[in-house]
């Protein structure tokens, strides 16, 4: 008998089989054309390298943008980081959608059923799987609406970030 391997849950998507000229044409009043992208996280978010080799974080949970590292080589060394997988790889919430049987299939994505920025619960329970392109195009069409709507909305995810 042998014994049971530990189940490996990979915290991204691959880019090599995705059209993300595609994915991030909704993103384009945000994303400038310029910036290539290096990782894609379960939950959709982008990770990009700028012109000059620095790396931006696509968050799709606030709607914006940010420089997160200097370099490529930073970016890497900071995503292994326990609190970057928290952070920005949402990876409690990954390892129990995969716990509870709640797994990707190809060009698919976890998203939130009722986004948190719109009164959401940051909850399991409100997670769902959708086609990648369906959540980006939907995200990078509601976020610049509720942004403009409500500039100075209170929403910061890190109140958040203890609950997964």
């Amino acid at each position: 008998m042998t014994p049971m391997q530990p189940r490996i849950v990979d915290l991204t998507i691959s880019l090599q089989e995705l059209d993300t000229k595609t994915l991030l044409q909704h993103w384009s009043w945000l994303v400038p054309k310029d910036f290539i992208p290096i990782q894609l996280s379960k939950f959709g978010h982008w990770f990009f390298s700028d012109p000059s080799g620095r790396v931006h974080y696509l968050d799709l949970i606030e709607g914006d943008l940010c420089k997160i590292a200097p370099s490529i080589a930073e970016y890497n060394r900071l995503k292994d980081l326990p609190e970057m997988h928290t952070q920005w790889f949402l990876d409690g919430f990954v390892f129990q959608c995969d716990a509870e049987g709640l797994r990707l299939g190809p060009s698919e994505c976890y998203g939130w059923r009722i986004h948190p920025m719109i009164g959401g619960n940051f909850e399991f329970n409100n997670i769902q799987v959708f086609s990648l392109l369906a959540y980006q195009s939907l995200m990078g069409q509601l976020l610049p609406q509720w942004n403009a709507c409500h500039p100075a909305h209170p929403f910061r995810r890190s109140k958040f970030n203890n609950k997964n």
